[in-house]
C-alpha cells in the first residue's frame, strides 16, 4: 500500500490566534477550548467537531450521489462534551483530563429515497469516513440518521 502523508505548519499570530498552514490553505484557530460566548475565531475543540460532522456530511453527499440518490438538502448537527475542561485551565485540585468523552450528532437527510437506502449509505460512511473510524476507537460516539419532509 502506498503512503500518502498529509501535513501542517501551525505558526502564531496574534494572542489567543494561530494560523495553520495546509496545502494551498491557511485559516485561523483559537485557543484549544474556551469557555466565552463570543470569539474572534473558532476553538480548535470545535474545529475538530466540525471537521468530524462535515467528514460525516460530504462522504454521505459523495456515496448519496454514487448511487444516484438526489438530495434535496443535509444538515449535520453535532455536540461533544470534555471530561473536566478546569484541567485544561489550570485550575488546581481538578483531576481527570481535559479530553473529548462523548460526541453526538444527527445527519438530517431530505432526499427521495427508501429509508432502507439513505441507511445503507450512512453505513457505508460509518465504513469509509477516516476520522470516524479514527474516534470511535478512543470517543464514545452517538451518532444517528434522520430522514427530513
Amino acid at each position: 500500500m502506498n503512503e500518502f502523508i498529509w501535513t501542517v505548519r501551525v505558526r502564531t499570530e496574534a494572542k489567543r490566534t494561530l494560523m495553520v498552514h495546509a496545502r494551498n490553505h491557511a485559516f485561523p484557530v483559537g485557543e484549544p477550548l474556551t469557555f466565552r460566548p463570543i470569539d474572534d475565531h473558532p476553538s480548535a475543540l470545535e474545529l475538530m467537531l466540525g471537521a468530524f460532522a462535515a467528514d460525516l456530511t460530504a462522504t454521505f453527499r459523495a456515496i448519496a450521489q454514487s448511487q444516484r440518490i438526489h438530495l434535496d438538502a443535509l444538515e449535520f448537527s453535532a455536540s461533544c462534551t470534555v471530561s473536566n475542561p478546569l484541567k485544561y485551565v489550570g485550575v488546581i485540585g481538578e483531576v481527570g483530563h481535559p479530553g473529548v468523552e462523548r460526541i453526538e450528532g444527527t445527519l438530517y437527510v431530505a432526499a427521495d429515497a427508501q429509508e432502507s437506502q439513505l441507511d445503507a449509505v450512512w453505513a457505508e460512511v460509518l465504513e469509509r469516513s477516516p476520522l470516524y473510524n479514527t474516534l470511535r476507537r478512543a470517543v464514545d460516539l452517538s451518532l444517528r440518521l434522520q430522514q427530513t419532509a
